[in-house]
């Protein structure tokens, strides 16, 4: 079962936290904004903004409710999950199985810090500015790695003017690693419609993970890996479909990998294949695919020669004109 709530974040929302991050954002920007989760449970919306954090604690002090908070910190965001202790059961289970979706939605590359405050005192900025030497005291291995990752893309904008492939939302078209397949992949698919991939960091490379044929395309989320990210295609009606999976849970390190990665594989698959992808698909677990956007089997077509014993239909001739 996923454990997520399947809550998304507002187009508002997005837009905001968006525009906070911005170099061009200044002035009546409020560097602060909690969100928190509609009454009737259906997205994350805008909450309020505060000018401070001292005005934030003020604020929750009264609170019993969660909240999700994001404070400015240069090019990117502090993420807190602000989860009281008097809060009730029920919304801590809601907020916590909401929170991947949120940070997906938002890029883990504008993340610096992703933490789980309890109480008004904590949210200060000793709690989120820890620098790399005590950091490990503090941090979850995942938020050590995503700081450092953090740390490392400013230093080389610094240093080179470059951003990143994960500062642009895993939009390089380089694949960095080698394809490692037992046979060419567009014949794997004459005898397989569904060849999941890994990436291999050890050896640097693609690797073929598994085969599978399946009969209809409800198979295909069962046969999607849960544990971490995934390159899948599956090929239905002479139509191919890449499927980028990264499960909730999956380490900051891999999903950075495989999200940098993706369109360097599907120009690979397009160039050096000649496998050209109807549809993309990112997700993140697996029943999160959208079966209903896989073109369904054609249609029997009408036959010019129909074979013997098959009816054939004709169109109706138009009426001649009466005298």
């Amino acid at each position: 079962m996923s454990n997520q709530s399947g809550i998304t974040a507002s187009q508002d929302l997005l837009d905001l936290l968006a525009s906070t991050v911005s170099d061009a954002a200044s002035g009546p920007l409020d560097p602060v904004v909690a969100a928190e989760i509609s009454p009737d449970n259906t997205a994350v919306v805008l909450h309020k903004t505060f000018p401070d954090h001292t005005r934030l604690q003020s604020y929750v002090k009264s609170l019993s409710s969660p909240l999700y908070i994001f404070v400015k910190s240069g090019p990117q965001l502090h993420f807190i999950a602000y989860v009281p202790e008097d809060a009730p059961v029920r919304s801590k289970m809601l907020y916590a199985s909401t929170k991947n979706t949120l940070l997906r939605q938002v890029g883990s590359n504008h993340i610096a810090r992703n933490l789980l405050l309890s109480v008004p005192e904590e949210l200060a900025p000793e709690s989120w500015e820890t620098d790399d030497n005590d950091a490990g005291a503090v941090l979850t291995e995942s938020e050590r790695v995503n700081l450092k990752i953090a740390h490392q893309q400013q230093r080389d904008v610094v240093r080179g003017g470059r951003q990143l492939v994960s500062q642009t939302g895993g939009t390089s078209q380089t694949l960095s690693f080698k394809i490692s397949s037992s046979q060419p992949i567009p014949e794997l698919l004459q005898t397989h419609n569904v060849v999941s991939f890994v990436i291999d960091l050890q050896k640097e490379q693609v690797e073929v993970q598994d085969t599978a044929q399946i009969s209809q395309k409800s198979e295909l989320p069962a046969l999607i890996n849960t544990e971490h990210p995934s390159y899948t295609i599956y090929a239905s009606n002479g139509n191919y479909y890449f499927i980028y999976s990264c499960p909730s849970g999956s380490k900051v390190k891999e999903r950075m990998l495989y999200a940098s990665n993706k369109s360097g594989f599907v120009k690979h698959l397009l160039e050096h294949d000649h496998l050209t992808m109807q549809k993309i698909f990112e997700i993140g677990d697996p029943e999160e695919l959208e079966l209903a956007e896989i073109e369904p089997a054609p249609a029997v077509a009408e036959s010019a020669n129909p074979s013997a014993g098959q009816l054939k239909f004709n169109r109706p001739k138009r009426p001649g004109r009466r005298s």
